[in-house]
């Protein structure tokens, strides 16, 4: 997800290693593929600095693409196949269901030596057996470039569209016939500068949410232009290298969230800020550290709906613990808005373990834990979610891939129905160039 639009996607959970990347592999498959030589262990004991299993280079299997000028074209086409246990996430009179999704995808790449220019665009066409009220079509839209001024000043842009779906396990969730489908229109603008070991960054973003109405079963029209809004934000970052591949910053970032109408009798209009120290800290290229932590507070226009305060984060540790094993941490907590009567917000905290082991040169193994926590301020709601995946990805060739897994996710509210238990298996079969 590119950087002008934020939190605009819905993430259906964060510790699911299935809704990823997951993927089983077929005995077939792995008995086809040649055991490991020496030379693949010396290949893989030399990774690059920075490398992890998933982003290492792998020549004889990633795509090549197609050049065009001064661009590469990367095309891609996803077919996957999934049974999910529980599509509404209901506590009781759960309906399972088999989904059907194609995912094409293609990107536009520059290869210049000054200056970058990337095109994008996306789909996924999801179809459910049984449940054809649930069949949906997501897709993207996006450029982003950046303007080599001078060798220390740099500028960015971009640009993009998205339609997306409210998931059924949303806390907004409507209950409608059909999922509620909304846009997000957003643009981003920045300039970085560096003075020797200082560097600064500047950066503003601007989006644009949309939501479609729904209808009940009854065939009652629910209203959902309450929830359309304009969310605006400026932010600076001032960082300083006390040495090679170590960094310290400071952020600060202002916002403000400007809503069409009232929103269930409640005006949502909010500005808010955030403090924050971080750090970007490599140590012997086997640990990396890109973390932040700080204060963040939402004012919000009417009186009735509370001030949201506390702190907030965003870390992620990087552990190679062996050329062929990554072991990734990341511990996220920041503000959500909601359409919940009389919650102002909620704070959300995440957290997520995830190893990544190459097993074979073109066979990955997955595993996930993750934890999250729904905290509503002004109401007494607060939701816990445990989620698990396991997966694998088989690189059968340049341009195939063969993919699957199994997720669990599963929320436990003090709101009464709240509750839900959610298993999902899938396999999918990619095709690029």
């Amino acid at each position: 997800m590119r950087q002008y639009f934020g939190a605009a996607t819905v993430v259906l959970s964060a510790g699911l290693a299935v809704f990823s990347m997951g993927s089983l592999t077929v005995s077939r498959a792995v008995a086809q593929t040649p055991p490991r030589t020496s030379q693949d262990a010396q290949i893989s004991a030399a990774p690059e600095r920075g490398e992890t299993v998933l982003t290492r280079p792998r020549p004889e299997y990633d795509p090549v693409g197609v050049r065009m000028g001064g661009f590469m074209l990367y095309p891609e086409l996803g077919l996957q196949q999934s049974y999910n246990s529980n599509i509404f996430a209901t506590s009781s009179n759960e309906q399972s269901d088999f989904i059907t999704s194609v995912e094409p995808s293609l990107d536009l790449r520059s290869n210049w030596n000054n200056h970058a220019l990337n095109l994008h665009a996306d789909s996924q066409v999801v179809s459910y057996w049984d449940n054809d009220d649930e069949n949906y079509t997501d897709y993207t839209l996006s450029a982003d470039g950046r303007v080599d001024v001078l060798r220390d000043l740099r500028l960015f842009a971009g640009a993009g569209y998205q339609i997306r779906h409210e998931p059924r396990s949303s806390p907004d969730n409507q209950g409608g016939t059909e999922p509620t489908e909304y846009s997000v229109t957003g643009a981003n603008l920045g300039a970085e500068k560096d003075f020797n070991r200082l560097s600064f960054r500047l950066d503003g973003k601007t989006e644009r949410y949309e939501y479609d109405s729904v209808r009940t079963s009854a065939g009652a029209l629910i209203d959902q232009s309450g929830r359309d809004r304009d969310q605006h934000e400026i932010g600076l970052r001032t960082g300083y290298e006390i040495a090679p591949l170590r960094k310290v910053y400071l952020l600060t970032s202002f916002n403000t969230r400007d809503y069409d109408t009232l929103t269930g009798g409640f005006n949502r209009d909010s500005d808010g800020y955030l403090v924050a120290a971080g750090t970007q800290y490599d140590l012997t290229g086997l640990v990396f550290l890109d973390a932040y932590a700080g204060y963040r507070s939402q004012d919000y226009s009417d009186s009735r709906l509370r001030e949201m305060s506390g702190w907030a984060s965003g870390i992620k540790v990087t552990w190679n613990v062996t050329p062929l094993t990554t072991v990734t941490g990341t511990l996220d907590r920041d503000i959500q808005e909601t359409t919940q009567a009389n919650a102002s917000g909620y704070f959300q905290t995440k957290a997520e373990l995830r190893v990544d082991h190459e097993l074979l040169r073109n066979l990955i193994l997955t595993a996930s834990l993750g934890y999250q926590n729904d905290d509503f301020q002004g109401i007494s709601r607060d939701d816990d979610y445990t989620l698990a995946g396991l997966g694998a990805k088989y690189l059968i060739n340049r341009n195939f891939t063969l993919s699957g897994g199994y997720g669990y996710r599963s929320r436990e509210s003090n709101v009464t129905g709240g509750d839900f238990d959610e298993n999902v298996v899938m396999v999918r079969l990619g095709a690029q160039l």
